[in-house]
């Protein structure tokens, strides 16, 4: 027994031994893995043979996900290998899903936050921000909310998100060091070794960027989902459907739920509500007369800014310019260049990395325009260079959000889809209940995966059932707060911050369930307004 009290999870190989409590603190993960299958297999007595194998599967592996039962590189790949095992699609199509646009697309989000890091651009923006809003993380919250969804609203909400959360992290770095914030919790993470999990108010200032990010996205033009069903809604609308649509329903619930995050989030991780959390910022407080001081020393201490985090920055700066006219609704943009083709949002940010990589950051390559003698004469290092990215790069998170595009296609190929919109189309609903019965969908499917898939994917089909269906389901889609999969700024900010489902879960729920209510409540008012035709 006494090797049994030494065991820890992540000891490999694993030590035997029959300590029952050791058993079911470290090992029902295990459990979990077998029982989950089998309580969910009479599903696959359903009437409609492979819609219910897609909803088996699809339940399996999300709540193989959320309960954290086994790594989620592993989990990710499931769709893989069990979609053409039960017969809904090959491999090949299969394995083709999980990578689209969008996943390039937070890859180079991915890359360019990096960037920050190797820069030192993220801790001088850094500085920035708390000369700004000072040591109160409640008012840096704010800021966060306003800034974060401003610039998505302009830029992209993948990219932004990305941006402001390496920003985030170096505050909470410096909040950290100065004793004003915990950055990180007491708890051991399940396998030994690996990151720390964050403290909760961590946790409320990285849902912030993510979740403000998407508030930000819902009323452009400039980026999916909307691009992409204003396209589809002009082919089944008999209104013309423009730029501004979106922004007539849509403003005013990215108002009212700005409100509500900020108040949910402060209330549930950042003390406002009182309870432990308050207690220790409280006792932060007290090292807050030299705070201000430290951050002004260290802003001299890392002295000019360097070349490199000129370059970088600039760079940063071009890449939002080229998201911001590569389609911006109102005029043609660079996207027209080639009749024949799409440019998507990937096309600018991986083009951009590969200028990362590839423009030099030191004196030997900047002495041309830059007339500065270096301190040292060396090497021509790159701006970024792969290790730092390969590093940082949250890999496991990614898979899972590829899963999520995977999800849809899957239900696609398996009928899920047309066996939703015939099922309304056969109940001959009133408007209103198709109003009801679309949100809902919509609401449902974007916590499972991406907005934009299921836009590209879903809605075509869901129209169907008719627009009184369609297009309700359609606008649900911009409510993605429930789970990392809901679009790619959660993922970026789960995989960085390690943030788990449950706290998704626990920070998106108020958030969901009030922008349910007023999506339904403006689609219901405004929806003829807003889209003609409908």
């Amino acid at each position: 027994m006494a090797e049994a009290a030494e065991y820890k999870p992540g000891d490999f190989p694993y030590k035997e031994q029959d300590d029952r409590k050791q058993f079911c603190k470290f090992h029902y993960k295990g459990v979990l893995i077998v029982v989950i299958p089998l309580v969910f297999a009479p599903i696959l007595l359903a009437e409609n043979i492979l819609v219910s194998r897609f909803i088996y599967i699809t339940i399996c592996l999300y709540l193989y996900y959320i309960l954290n039962v086994m790594a989620q590189g592993a989990t990710a790949f499931l769709y893989i290998t069990f979609i053409p095992v039960l017969g809904i699609a090959g491999s090949g199509p299969v394995s083709n899903s999980y990578y689209t646009d969008l996943i390039f697309l937070t890859y180079g989000s991915v890359i360019l936050g990096v960037m920050m890091d190797s820069s030192k651009l993220s801790e001088r923006l850094a500085v920035i921000v708390i000369k700004i809003c000072g040591s109160n993380i409640i008012v840096f919250q704010i800021f966060l909310v306003l800034v974060t969804a401003l610039s998505s609203v302009l830029v992209n909400s993948t990219l932004i998100a990305a941006f402001w959360m390496k920003v985030a992290l170096a505050v909470m770095t410096e909040f950290n060091e100065a004793g004003i914030v915990k950055m990180y919790s007491d708890e051991e993470p399940y396998e030994r070794g690996s990151k720390p999990y964050p403290s909760r108010p961590a946790v409320g200032i990285y849902l912030t960027v993510c979740y403000a990010s998407t508030l930000g996205g819902m009323i452009s033009p400039l980026q999916d989902p909307n691009e992409a069903l204003i396209g589809i809604f002009n082919k089944n609308l008999k209104g013309k459907v423009g730029a501004g649509s979106f922004l007539v329903l849509l403003i005013a619930p990215m108002i009212l739920s700005m409100i509500v995050l900020s108040l949910w989030i402060s209330c549930m991780f950042l003390g406002l509500a009182g309870g432990k959390v308050k207690q220790e910022l409280a006792e932060g407080a007290g090292n807050r007369d030299g705070f201000k001081q430290a951050v002004a020393d260290k802003g001299e201490k890392m002295g000019p800014w360097t070349i490199h985090t000129k370059l970088s920055l600039i760079l940063i700066l071009v890449t939002f310019l080229l998201m911001m006219t590569r389609k911006p609704g109102f005029m043609d943009g660079w996207d027209t260049i080639s009749k024949k083709t799409t440019n998507g949002p990937s096309v600018t940010i991986i083009g951009m990395s590969i200028l990362f990589f590839g423009i030099p950051a030191n004196y030997m390559f900047c002495k041309y325009y830059m007339c500065r003698q270096p301190k040292k004469e060396g090497s021509v290092p790159s701006l970024l260079g792969w290790k730092a990215v390969n590093s940082n790069t949250p890999w496991g998170h990614i898979f899972m959000l590829a899963a999520g595009f995977s999800c849809v296609f899957s239900g696609q190929k398996a009928g899920f889809f047309d066996w939703l919109a015939d099922s309304a189309k056969k109940s001959k609903m009133s408007k209103g209940t198709a109003l009801m019965y679309g949100s809902a969908l919509g609401a449902l499917m974007t916590i499972l995966a991406p907005a934009t898939t299921l836009a590209k994917l879903g809605v075509p089909i869901m129209f169907g059932a008719g627009k009184n269906v369609a297009v309700p389901f359609a606008t649900a889609l911009h409510n993605q707060f429930m789970l990392p999969t809901s679009t790619p700024s959660n993922t970026i900010i789960a995989g960085w911050g390690n943030v788990r489902p449950f706290q998704f879960l626990l920070g998106g729920l108020v958030p969901t369930i009030l922008m349910f209510v007023f999506i339904l409540g403006f689609t219901m008012a405004l929806g003829g307004t807003a889209f003609s035709g409908y």
